[in-house]
């Protein structure tokens, strides 16, 4: 039996039809019914659905992370892809399994399930609570469902979530991808988790389909007949002969793997290593079907990691081809072109010759109907003097354009030399300016030091003049018939102070006269 949501909304009315959800911050109390809990699911998916359209992501931390990566391919071309990322709480809590990429991935902004928002945006007539706790119990159920091997099909908007022996994965839906990211979508999963894109009719599990590898089966007789075709289920039997083939790419011997070596370090595990294999060991049953599923899980990962490498190299091959291609064509394009080229030439100097002949009699001359021919039009001559003009045609083309170049590479040098000439001379006008200006600074400075030397001497000299003047004028005051005992010595310019003689002078070491006398 496979369990989809409806099972499981089912489950969890008859789980809350004695027991009621409340609001703790309110006080109100909510009845989780079967309308109740389809009205919150397909508010959650119209949520998820708005955020996915916009490419970006959503973020349940107690479920998982549904979003698209970033990648890059074997061309460096940036693709993007949608991704399922099961959260460690989940993992953890009911025990199941997903495969990890190799490399942290480079995924879309994300936001963080608001419940509010689901209840007011999303839906008419929730609320926070109900909504908390409808998809709290859904996504706990489809754990606790998954945790048990059972397999599971939940559909969402963006694809199906589909569970088989604890292992969860998402398959997309291309058909519900926005418009707008066609061109940025890749198909290809290589080092991406365990989602995939495709038909979701494809991945429907069929209840005889189904296996339990928690309780052994017994064998089919219509199985066991010779003459029926081995089916996909054949590959989980059990078998008796003592070997299994490992059905990989790999073409070594070490691949077929005796029954009784395999299980050797399964039964050391548990302590029994010493047991028959072919005695009836619930222990060495259950080691069996791990070992089976462990080997069948790596075949399927390099056989998708095999596939999409030559998908993706079949893709780059068709892209080179595809331009080999365009460049062969474009080169036939051109040849055409010059060939038609040719034949007007041709065909206009023919007119030319006719029309001269037809005027000017003396051209004229009597020519058979096979003019052409006579002409030597179809002779190794002609052709080869057609090669000969296709040449010369291309090399002067090829000549004219060589031309061309060089002649615009010299015009761009003349026009950089002709750049650097007016930044040199550009450069010298600013430097001579500085100069010119360093020396009036200079000048000016010069003669401000000049006036502001000149200013001083002719106040030190006023002084003096003032000095001496004041000296004379006092000493003049004291002694006015001052007599003179050298009158054939010169006398001093300047005024002296003329005291009587004293006779308690001292003249010890260090007297200076003119202290006395004054100079």
């Amino acid at each position: 039996m496979v369990l989809t949501e409806d099972f499981i909304e089912e489950d969890i009315v008859a789980q809350h039809c004695d027991i009621l959800s409340f609001a703790e911050l309110q006080g109100d109390f909510y009845c989780l019914t079967r309308e109740t809990l389809e009205d919150v699911w397909r508010a959650f998916n119209d949520w998820i659905d708005s955020r996915f359209d916009a490419c970006k992501g959503v973020h349940i931390a107690t479920f998982a992370t549904i979003t698209w990566e970033t990648c890059t391919n074997t061309r460096n071309q940036s693709r993007v892809r949608p991704v399922l990322l099961l959260s460690d709480t989940f993992i953890k809590t009911y025990g199941l399994q997903q495969r990890k990429p190799l490399t942290a991935p480079q995924l879309a902004s994300l936001e963080d399930i608001n419940f509010t928002k689901i209840a007011i945006k999303f839906s008419k007539n929730l609320t926070k609570d109900l909504v908390f706790c409808g998809i709290r119990d859904m996504l706990q159920k489809i754990g606790e469902v998954a945790g048990t091997g059972t397999p599971v099909s939940i559909e969402f908007n963006v694809g199906r979530l589909i569970a088989k022996n604890r292992c969860v994965s998402m398959i997309f839906d291309p058909l519900k991808f926005p418009r707008g990211l066609e061109d940025q979508i890749t198909r290809s999963m290589i080092g991406s988790p365990p989602s995939a894109l495709g038909n979701l009719t494809d991945f429907d599990i069929l209840p005889e389909d189904l296996v339990d590898y928690n309780y052994p089966q017994r064998e089919d007789p219509l199985r066991a007949r010779p003459d029926r075709a081995r089916d996909s289920l054949d590959q989980h039997a059990f078998e008796t002969d003592g070997q299994e083939a490992l059905p990989t790419h790999r073409s070594n011997p070490e691949n077929v793997i005796s029954l009784d070596v395999s299980l050797e370090a399964e039964l050391q595990q548990f302590g029994v290593a010493g047991a028959s294999p072919t005695k009836e060991n619930p222990v060495l049953e259950s080691a069996y079907r791990r070992h089976i599923a462990r080997l069948v899980d790596e075949v399927e990962r390099e056989g998708r990691y095999a596939f999409d490498e030559q998908l993706q190299q079949k893709r780059d091959l068709e892209t080179m081809a595809l331009e080999s291609k365009m460049r062969r064509l474009c080169a036939e394009d051109l040849q055409r072109h010059l060939v038609s080229q040719m034949e007007e030439r041709r065909s206009q100097r023919q007119h030319e010759r006719q029309q001269h002949k037809a005027t000017d009699p003396a051209a004229s001359s009597f020519y058979s109907d096979s003019e052409q021919t006579r002409l030597g039009f179809d002779d190794r001559d002609f052709v080869r003097k057609t090669k000969h003009e296709l040449k010369m045609q291309l090399q002067q083309q090829m000549h004219q354009k060589e031309q061309e170049r060089q002649d615009n590479r010299q015009k761009t040098l003349q026009d950089d030399k002709m750049f650097l000439h007016r930044l040199r001379n550009e450069i010298d006008e600013i430097q001579q300016k500085q100069e010119q200006e360093r020396e009036e600074r200079r000048r000016v400075l010069t003669d401000a030091w000049h006036r502001d030397s000149a200013v001083k001497k002719l106040v030190e000299t006023k002084k003096k003049q003032r000095a001496a003047e004041q000296i004379r004028q006092e000493g003049i005051a004291l002694s006015p018939a001052r007599s003179n005992y050298f009158p054939s010595l010169p006398q001093p310019m300047t005024p002296r102070l003329v005291q009587s003689p004293r006779t308690g002078d001292d003249f010890s070491v260090g007297f200076d006269i003119r202290s006395v006398a004054g100079d």
